[in-house]
C-alpha cells in the first residue's frame, strides 16, 4: 500500500511584535538658536532581511526643524538620522516578506546649545509578516485504497514588487514667496486592482508648505495631488486580490518657487514608494477522508491556517477639539502657524459591521504675543474616532494607516485654541481561516476474511454512500451498483443488499 505526498501551499499572515526604541538626532542651524518651535518627523525604512527568527532592518528619520535665532529671525533646518532594528519572535521563517510600520509617537527638544539641538524621539515599530507555507497532504493510487476528495479554495501569495514614482503638483499664491520654511508631505494608497501581470495602484499625495512672504507674514498650503501607478508582478491575473501600502522619504521631496508678475508659483517633487502584494485563490482537490478494504488504517491530520485578504477600504471623517492654555503661559493674540501635523492610530475595530478608527491628532501651533512680543509654541493633541460601514468581521486581521489634512486653527479669548482637520486611513482587512488536511496515513492490521458470500446492511435515514461504504469496507461503486434504485444520502432507513462474489 503507498501513499503520495499532495502538499499544497497556502499564505499566511502573523503579525510582527510591536515595540519601541528611543532614537537621539542632532540638527544644525544657520545661526545661533534661541527657540525651537515646532519639528516635523518622519520614519522610513529603507531595506530589511529575514533569518529564522529575527527581522533585521535599518531605515532613517527625516527631521524638518523651525527654530528663532537670537537675532529674532525664523528658519529652518533639515537633517537625516539613520537607525537600525529589528524584530525578533520563535516564529519568524526565513524567506517571509516583512509588511513593517513606523511611527514616531513622542519626541522631546533635549538641548539647545549654540547652532545646534538635539531631539529625542521614541519610534513605535510594528507590522505583518506574510510568507507561503507548504501543507502536508497525501493520495494515493493503491487499489485497496478508497479516497473522499473534496474541492477546496485556498490563497496563495503570488509576489510582491516595489514601484518608485514621482508626484508634481503646483501651488500659485499672489504674494510672492519670500522664503520657504518646511515642508511636510504625505502618501496614502485608496486603491488596488489586478490586470493581467500588473498590477494598479491608486492614492492621494498631500503636501504641506511653510513659509514667508514678502510682507513677512507665515502662510500655510496645502497642494494636493492624485496618483495611479501600475506595477509589475509576474502571475497575477485580473481575479487576483491585491493589497498595497506606501512610503514616502521626505529628505527627497523638492519645493521649487517661481516668481513672477502675479505672485509666484510654488512646485512640490514627491518622490515615494508603492509596495504591492498579489494573492491568488484556486481550487483544488484535497483528501479528507480514506480507508482501506483490506486493512486498518491510522490517519494523521494536521490543522493549517490560511490569511484570505478580504479588501481594502478607505474611511475619513472629521477630528475637531480643543486646547486651553495655562494661565502662566503667553496668551495667543495671533496664531501665526502649524506644523508638524500627525494622525497617530491606536485602536481599529469592528462592531455590528461598522469599521472604527481611534487616534490622536497632533499639531504644534506657533503663535505671537503682543505684550511681551514674543513667538510662543504650543502642541495640542486632539483625540477622534472615525468610522464607516465595513467587509470585515470582529476577527478579521487589520492594518491601518491615516494622514492628518486641512487643518484650520481658531483661537477665542487668548486662551482657547479650537482644532479643525481631516482624517484619511486606509485599512487592508484579512481574514484567518483554519482547516485540516490528511499528512499522514499508515497501514495497520490486514482484515480477516469474510465469512459469507452476501450481507443485508441496515442503513439509517441521512447515510451517505461513503459512510456506508467505509463502515462495511467495500468500494462505493459495489453498492450503488448492487442497489441501482437507493438514492444516497438515504431519505429513510433501508436495507441494502452486498454480494462479496461481485467484488
Amino acid at each position: 500500500m503507498s501513499f503520495e505526498n499532495n502538499n499544497f501551499q497556502v499564505v499566511r499572515k502573523s503579525r510582527l511584535p510591536k515595540g519601541e526604541f528611543s532614537l537621539s538626532c542632532n540638527v544644525s542651524a544657520d545661526g545661533e538658536i534661541a527657540k525651537v518651535f515646532a519639528v516635523s518627523l518622519n520614519a522610513y525604512c529603507e531595506n530589511q532581511e529575514i533569518t529564522n527568527g529575527v527581522v533585521s532592518y535599518s531605515g532613517h528619520v527625516d527631521v524638518c526643524m523651525i527654530y528663532q535665532l537670537e537675532t529674532g529671525e525664523v528658519g529652518s533646518a533639515f537633517s537625516t538620522c539613520p537607525f537600525s532594528s529589528k524584530f525578533e519572535d520563535e516564529s519568524i521563517v526565513s524567506g517571509e516578506r516583512a509588511i513593517i510600520n513606523l511611527k514616531v509617537i513622542d519626541h522631546s527638544i533635549d538641548s539647545v546649545s549654540g547652532n545646534d539641538a538635539t531631539i529625542g524621539m521614541v519610534i513605535e515599530q510594528s507590522g505583518l509578516l506574510v510568507q507561503n507555507a507548504e501543507v502536508r497532504s497525501i493520495t494515493s493510487n493503491d487499489q485497496s485504497v478508497c479516497l473522499k476528495e473534496e474541492e477546496v479554495s485556498v490563497i496563495r501569495f503570488i509576489g510582491c514588487a516595489t514601484a518608485s514614482a514621482v508626484e508634481t503638483a503646483q501651488h500659485s499664491t499672489r504674494e510672492k514667496v519670500k522664503k520657504v520654511l518646511g515642508s511636510e508631505s504625505s502618501v496614502i494608497v485608496k486603491s488596488a486592482e489586478a490586470g493581467v501581470n500588473f498590477v494598479s495602484v491608486s492614492g492621494d499625495v498631500v503636501t504641506k508648505v511653510l513659509y514667508l512672504d514678502e510682507n513677512d507674514k507665515f502662510e500655510n498650503v496645502q497642494i494636493y495631488d492624485q496618483f495611479k501607478e501600475e506595477i509589475e508582478i509576474e502571475g497575477v491575473s485580473r481575479e487576483s486580490l491585491i493589497e498595497a501600502v506606501s512610503a514616502l522619504n521626505n529628505a527627497c521631496v523638492k519645493i521649487e518657487v517661481e516668481d513672477d508678475d502675479k505672485g509666484s508659483k510654488i512646485t512640490a517633487t514627491v518622490p515615494f514608494e508603492i509596495t504591492a502584494y498579489a494573492f491568488e485563490e484556486t481550487a483544488l482537490n484535497m483528501v479528507v477522508d480514506l480507508y482501506s478494504t483490506e486493512s486498518e488504517m491510522e490517519i494523521s491530520t494536521e490543522s493549517f491556517n490560511m490569511t484570505k485578504p478580504v479588501a481594502m477600504e478607505c474611511v475619513e471623517g472629521k477630528v475637531d477639539g480643543s486646547l486651553t492654555i495655562e494661565d502662566d503661559q503667553p496668551r495667543v493674540d495671533k496664531i501665526l502657524f502649524t506644523f508638524g501635523s500627525t494622525a497617530q492610530v491606536t485602536n481599529t475595530y469592528v462592531e455590528g459591521g461598522e469599521l472604527t478608527i481611534e487616534g490622536i491628532a497632533k499639531t504644534t501651533v506657533v503663535y505671537l504675543n503682543d505684550e511681551l512680543s514674543t513667538f510662543n509654541a504650543v502642541e495640542i493633541e486632539v483625540p477622534f474616532q472615525i468610522s464607516d460601514k465595513t467587509k470585515a468581521t470582529e476577527s478579521s486581521m487589520l492594518l491601518t494607516s491615516a494622514i492628518l489634512t486641512d487643518v484650520d486653527l481658531a483661537v477665542k479669548k487668548g486662551r482657547e485654541i479650537f482644532f479643525d482637520g481631516k482624517v484619511r486611513a486606509i485599512v487592508a482587512i484579512s481574514d484567518d481561516e483554519v482547516s485540516a488536511a490528511i499528512s499522514e496515513a499508515r497501514e495497520g492490521e490486514v482484515y480477516d476474511g469474510r465469512d459469507c458470500a452476501m450481507e443485508l446492511v441496515f442503513a439509517k435515514e441521512g447515510a451517505s454512500l461513503w459512510d456506508i461504504a467505509k463502515m462495511n469496507r467495500v468500494r462505493q461503486s459495489l453498492i450503488a451498483e448492487q442497489n441501482p434504485n437507493v438514492i444516497f444520502p438515504l431519505q429513510e432507513n433501508s436495507d441494502l443488499v452486498i454480494f462479496y462474489q461481485c467484488k
